[in-house]
């Protein structure tokens, strides 16, 4: 990866970030959510990604991605029961272990049963 690529891909995520901040102070701050989880950041990793892969390793990626959206089920399912309860950083903490638990099953069952991300290794 280039200078002027690693740079791009910052300011990007950055701004990404910026907008979803932004978009949490509005009248209706809970776009935010909305925003959070539009596929932006994924088109842009995507279309960053398709610059250095071939079409159908591009392909296989989208598929390991399918197969990881429980991680991301895990994640909000616990911070949506624990951040009434429990400060923010605590919330989002369980929320990251949660997602890690989540990730680690996901790679053990595809290792035992799936082989969509290890291909039978």
């Amino acid at each position: 990866m280039s200078f002027t690529e690693a740079i791009s891909r910052f300011i990007v995520g950055g701004s990404l970030v910026l907008i979803v901040s932004l978009l949490g102070k509005l009248k209706n701050p809970y776009i935010s959510g909305l925003v959070v989880l539009f596929p932006v950041v994924t088109l842009v990793g995507y279309y960053f990604l398709s610059l250095s892969v071939t079409g159908q390793a591009l392909q296989r990626v989208v598929l390991v991605s399918l197969f990881a959206v429980p991680t991301t089920i895990a994640f909000l399912t616990m911070v949506y029961f624990t951040i009434a309860k429990m400060p923010a950083w605590k919330s989002l903490s369980l929320g990251l272990l949660a997602w890690l638990a989540a990730a680690l099953v996901l790679i053990l069952l595809d290792k035992w049963f799936f082989h969509i991300m290890f291909n039978g290794k």
